[in-house]
């Protein structure tokens, strides 16, 4: 059972945590954010020194007012805006955060950004995605130019596809020295792992903190539930530090003598170790959680590990406010926080070592405190993964301290790599295995629900205290709830106020899906979330003002699904979001379901294959092609983005078509055939990527260059 008061770190980190939230959900104005730091600064010292009986809630409200501030001069809660439009930027330069890789591109996330429109460079900072050939190797903090720049995408961050690049030299001392580690880790890879490339995979990612992961090896690991053991974090500091300890074995009694100087040599090759595997979220927050241990240890005022999670967190959030909304964030440190609990109050397993004890509590308390974060940002997780941890993290530590060994002892890289390929050959089959025989449990609870899960762990850990928790999780359940009832109370209101209209299809020129479907009470707009401002723009214009049930059909699952809802949101409100359901994989899903938009009280739903919705249903689903078919009293209607005869014959049958649209038309013979044997009155497309079909047609053949009606009797 926990007792105590909270720690003093907790005090600090929980208002911050409040501060960057507000400035996120209600922003303050920036020409603000000095005068009220300021004042509140003022005011909050001269009430503690005045009312000092209660002068802990003056501080706490400072430190909140001191988030707001942290948060608002990192660009939360604003949109950042150029002096001039994105079309005339000719050139931007930027310092690589992240790279990953994307089939056979890379795609690049710039931060320090400035862009060029041929006459001056502009300091914008905005966060820009680069999409590039995989020509070769991109290190973070190297800084590339871009030139020759197509934008894909203009909103709070932007992605371009260069034709022209090059990358430049770091500029500072610390990202030369990152650099060099860089470089000279890869030359050593590229030596020894010249016959083993998944192996190198695996131990690029594993040891080395590569994100340069082959997405097939990714997705294994997630399926066995132990990705975790590629993202470099606190458990790999805690292989490095057994491993230094083993290697100090014979000289242990000099280390105890003297632990203070060892505790400082340890820390120095966490540093070290930080700066090979990129200074990621994780294993900074592991590094500073070690640091402050060590340097309580050396003055000799120890203090426990959630006053250490507590500094570590309000340190990274002081410095980086925007990473609070990171899962990776979230997930180090639940998973942290529940290992720390979990050692200290999960009774100890009787008859067996204390070493395996351990582990099992840490792996048990690892994944309860997980699974809620897990559930709210990506809506799935994978059950067998307790029992996989109880293997693999073993077997995955073996593998990293050959891979230490293998960087560290230079001479003996010829013995060691014979035993790592082995290692890590034998750690990627019992990944595998786990992965194929590991169900999935999908669930996407809203942030109460997750709120709710939490307070109930904390009531059985906080036993002394249950009731204030139970208290917290009834009144979480009651407010998921009222989320959830809110949006359909909406939609009974406009769907009895809507006037009757006929039946209609509007189709909208777009790069995919942009389409809307009247009926008499509703209005669903079928978009493929991959359309740019300016081609939404019309059908806004026409969604806007109908006083019916407006529904977004989503077909797609793009990287960005905040910035073109924003814009969508901005001329209409939906009742309901219709999203396709692999957008649960997206790392920002949690976001955009559990504040975006349950602030905006808009229900979610996911389409299913062959599962009707208002008449409508996907019929095809394969390699980026989607068909939508819309059933009505005239005959069925074939909605896509790509049709050809192999696709078309594909398509469940339906009696009579009316009207068949794609955004690119293959019209073969054989395409012309069916469409005939199936007497289709019309075929609409934008544009016809080839064409052998004979004349003369049985149908009419339009091409459109603009909005398109369609009515239905």
């Amino acid at each position: 059972m926990i007792t105590g008061k909270l720690p003093v770190s907790c005090f600090f980190c929980f208002p911050l945590i409040l501060g960057i939230l507000i400035q996120r959900f209600f922003p303050v104005p920036y020409n603000c954010l000095v005068i009220i730091f300021v004042l509140s600064g003022i005011f909050s010292l001269i009430f503690s020194f005045v009312l000092s009986k209660i002068s802990h809630l003056f501080v706490a409200s400072f430190i909140t007012i001191t988030g707001i501030f942290i948060a608002g001069n990192s660009g939360i809660g604003y949109t950042k805006k150029l002096p001039f439009t994105y079309e005339n930027i000719k050139a931007v330069v930027g310092a690589v955060k992240d790279v990953q890789e994307k089939g056979q591109f890379l795609k690049v996330e710039l931060e320090k950004t400035f862009f060029s429109d041929g006459k001056k460079w502009y300091d914008a900072d905005l966060k820009i995605y680069a999409i590039l050939p995989y020509r070769q190797r991109i290190y973070q903090h190297q800084w590339l130019y871009l030139s020759q720049i197509n934008i894909k995408q203009a909103e709070e961050s932007i992605t371009v596809r260069a034709k022209s690049w090059f990358s430049l030299e770091p500029l500072t001392l610390f990202e030369k020295f990152i650099y060099k580690i860089h470089t000279t880790t890869e030359s050593i890879v590229k030596k020894w792992f010249i016959y083993h490339g998944q192996e190198a995979a695996i131990f690029r990612m594993m040891v080395l903190g590569d994100r340069f992961n082959l997405p097939e090896i990714k997705q294994v690991f997630v399926k066995a539930g132990t990705y975790h053991l590629l993202v470099v974090s606190g458990l790999h500091l805690g292989y490095l530090v057994i491993f230094l300890r083993i290697i100090f074995f014979f000289i242990r009694r000099i280390e105890q003598a003297h632990y203070k100087v060892f505790n400082l040599l340890y820390l120095m090759a966490i540093i070290i170790y930080c700066a090979i595997t990129g200074f990621k979220t994780p294993v900074i927050r592991a590094a500073l959680m070690f640091g402050i241990y060590v340097l309580a240890e050396i003055i000799e005022r120890p203090v426990n590990g959630i006053e250490s999670i507590g500094w570590a967190g309000f340190l990274i959030l002081f410095y980086r406010p925007d990473e609070l909304f990171s899962a990776g964030f979230q997930l180090s440190f639940a998973a942290t926080t529940g290992i720390i609990l979990a050692l200290k109050n999960i009774p100890q397993i009787k008859r067996i070592p204390l070493w395996l004890d351990s582990t099992i509590r840490a792996i048990i308390g690892a994944q309860i405190f997980t699974i809620p974060v897990l559930l709210g940002n990506f809506g799935r997780f994978y059950p067998f993964s307790l029992i996989a941890n109880l293997i693999l993290v073993p077997a995955g530590a073996i593998a990293v301290f050959l891979g230490l060994a293998f960087l560290i002892f230079a001479f003996f890289r010829q013995i060691i790599i014979f035993f790592l390929t082995k290692a890590l050959a034998f750690f990627w089959i019992g990944t595998k295995l786990f992965s194929e025989i590991s169900p999935e449990v999908s669930w996407s609870p809203g942030i109460f629900l997750v709120f709710c899960f939490y307070f109930i762990i904390f009531a059985v850990l906080f036993r002394n205290r249950w009731k204030v928790f139970i208290a917290l999780a009834a009144t979480s359940l009651l407010a998921n709830a009222l989320i959830t009832k809110i949006p359909e109370r909406n939609c009974q209101i406009i769907a009895k106020s809507g006037p009757k209209t006929e039946h209609a299809i509007t189709i909208f020129p777009c790069k995919k899906f942009l389409c809307t479907i009247e009926k008499e009470n509703r209005l669903v707009l079928i978009v493929s979330e991959k359309e740019e401002s300016g081609t939404l723009k019309s059908a806004m214009e026409n969604t806007k003002g109908k006083n019916k049930d407006i529904v977004f059909f989503f077909t797609g699952t793009p990287h960005d699904i905040i910035s073109q809802l924003e814009f969508m949101l901005n001329y209409v409100k939906p009742s309901t979001i219709l999203d396709n359901p692999d957008i649960k994989k997206n790392p920002v899903f949690g976001y955009r379901k559990c504040f975006f938009l349950a602030d905006e009280k808009i229900k979610q739903d996911f389409w299913k294959f062959l599962e009707t919705f208002e008449g409508l249903r996907v019929v095809y689903n394969e390699r980026g092609n989607l068909v939508i078919e819309y059933k009505s009293k005239s005959g069925t209607v074939i909605i896509s983005n790509y049709i050809n005869a192999t696709i078309f014959e594909a398509l469940p049958f339906s009696p009579t078509y009316h009207t068949i649209y794609a955004t690119r038309l293959a019209l073969s013979k054989k395409l012309q055939e069916y469409l005939e044997d199936y007497k289709v009155k019309q075929v609409l497309y934008q544009k016809l990527t080839y064409e052998t079909a004979e004349e003369p047609l049985a149908f009419k053949l339009i091409e459109i260059d603009k909005a398109f009606t369609i009515t239905f009797e």
